[in-house]
């Protein structure tokens, strides 16, 4: 009982704490002059990716190596098979303002990401310095293609407008409650995964991956209720990079992360899957419908099927 009450004290203080953190930045953003796509590519998308970060570092550290990887890997599936298709069924958008060099990180990244899970065996130093070098390149890209005038997204539906005292303010108490709330969680997965006698890593891509996507999905439908539909292509993209090179980095750069026997051929193959479902989704969307965007959607609760199947 008491794992259950710390799972949704962590996701309640890291889904607010999430909020106040995206609303600050991007308020601050703003009185700094920021372009609005760097603001939903970068602040809106990275931090929503915050809990996510501050789950995986503080699980590495404590050397439970499944909830770290299964946060950061259900989280980029949940991303893309569960939030996209909710935003997409409310609206679907008839264009699309990512560029190639968006699909070509993406699908570096995550090919980075499985080669070091089947053949390294551990992400470590090294490994997290070519990983945030990777993202830093990427952001450097976006930022000169923003000044240039090649992308823009307005945002201005999506912000609250703050003084900069209260940016400020809201990003500080979004940060705290962020670190906190994620100490909070963590400590409930490992009491929930010793009652039921489930792996850290089923708890991890199941409930801590949905606890800490839960900013993305609500950033989503907001984002298609208001009509800022390629607001959510930039926003899970940002995320789903930061999740596995920021993240990954980060963690990997404080502790070495071992990976051998953490994850299932079916979680790698659901990881690449998902990639290439954003790409083609983003790529083919005059010919999305309805129907294939709940087939889409259906597919993910067939992977949380195949989860459950793990546990018996």
């Amino acid at each position: 009982m008491i794992g259950f009450l710390y799972l949704i004290l962590g996701i309640f203080l890291l889904y607010f704490s999430g909020d106040w953190l995206v609303n600050g930045s991007t308020s601050l953003a703003r009185h700094m002059k920021v372009q609005p796509f760097v603001i939903a590519l970068t602040l809106v998308a990275f931090g929503t990716s915050a809990p996510e970060l501050a789950i995986s570092v503080h699980s590495a550290i404590k050397g439970y190596e499944g909830i770290t990887l299964g946060n950061i890997v259900g989280s980029n599936i949940a991303n893309v098979l569960f939030a996209l298709p909710l935003a997409f069924l409310i609206r679907i958008p008839k264009s699309c303002d990512l560029k190639n060099v968006d699909y070509i990180y993406l699908f570096i990244a995550t090919i980075i990401y499985i080669y070091v899970i089947i053949f390294v065996g551990s992400f470590n130093t090294s490994s997290g310095i070519l990983m945030l070098l990777l993202l830093f390149s990427y952001l450097a890209f976006v930022m000169y293609q923003a000044s240039k005038g090649i992308r823009n997204i307005d945002t201005d539906d999506l912000e609250k407008n703050l003084g900069l005292q209260k940016s400020i303010l809201f990003s500080l108490l979004g940060i705290i409650g962020i670190i906190i709330g994620a100490q909070i969680l963590v400590k409930g997965a490992v009491i929930t995964a010793g009652l039921f006698g489930v792996s850290q890593t089923i708890i991890g891509l199941t409930v801590v991956a949905l606890g800490t996507s839960i900013p993305e999905v609500v950033t989503s439908m907001v984002a298609a209720l208001r009509g800022q539909i390629n607001f959510v292509l930039g926003a899970i993209l940002g995320s789903n990079l930061f999740n596995l090179l920021a993240i990954t980095g980060i963690a990997s750069i404080i502790t070495p992360i071992n990976t051998k026997n953490v994850l299932s051929k079916v979680d790698i193959n659901y990881l690449i899957f998902s990639s290439i479902i954003f790409i083609l989704i983003s790529i083919l969307l005059k010919y999305l419908n309805k129907k294939l965007i709940l087939a889409v959607l259906i597919s993910y609760f067939i992977y949380v099927v195949f989860i459950y199947l793990r546990m018996i």
